[in-house]
């Protein structure tokens, strides 16, 4: 399945952005952009990660997740998701991608893919993740702590809006 969108740059220009299914040949493309996003959205917290460990969990999970999306602007990849069920579990995009339009792309993608709804998580901390997903009527339905990192998360629940 391929979507095509078109979002609106800074700039004022028009630019394609198409969100593909990704193939293992993506993974160390989803690792740099996981590893790069990471690193600038989690300033908060201190990091046991090294660079390596990045592609090391792309690779590992890749099998796992039931759909891995690619969104591609002219310049090449620019953000990803990865679902499991009915969660996403990875959604991220490139830092110099961001603010354009593209995460928006990418979550109306889950929607479409997950038309019964989803849930996510992010850290309480990530102010920009949780204003960007409250904003497009994700509902935080759960506070908690993440297992991995020990640091407080939120869960949000995205629900379509019921047929009249």
């Amino acid at each position: 399945m391929q979507t095509e969108t078109t979002i609106l740059q800074e700039s004022g220009d028009m630019i394609p952005v198409h969100v593909r299914d990704a193939f293992h040949g993506d993974i160390p493309t989803i690792a740099d952009i996981l590893l790069r996003s990471s690193r600038l959205a989690y300033t908060f917290m201190s990091w046991d990660h090294g660079d390596d460990d990045f592609a090391g969990f792309v690779e590992e999970s890749f099998d796992e997740w039931d759909a891995v999306r690619i969104a591609e602007a002219r310049c090449g990849p620019v953000g990803f998701h990865c679902l499991l069920q009915d969660v996403v579990d990875q959604l991220f995009v490139a830092p110099e991608a961001q603010g354009q339009g593209i995460g928006s792309t990418l979550l109306l993608d889950v929607m479409a893919l997950r038309p019964a709804g989803f849930t996510l998580r992010t850290f309480r901390a990530n102010r920009r993740a949780r204003a960007f997903y409250e904003a497009r009527g994700l509902v935080a339905i759960e506070f908690g702590r993440s297992e991995a990192e020990d640091e407080p998360d939120v869960t949000y629940r995205w629900d379509p809006a019921p047929s009249t």
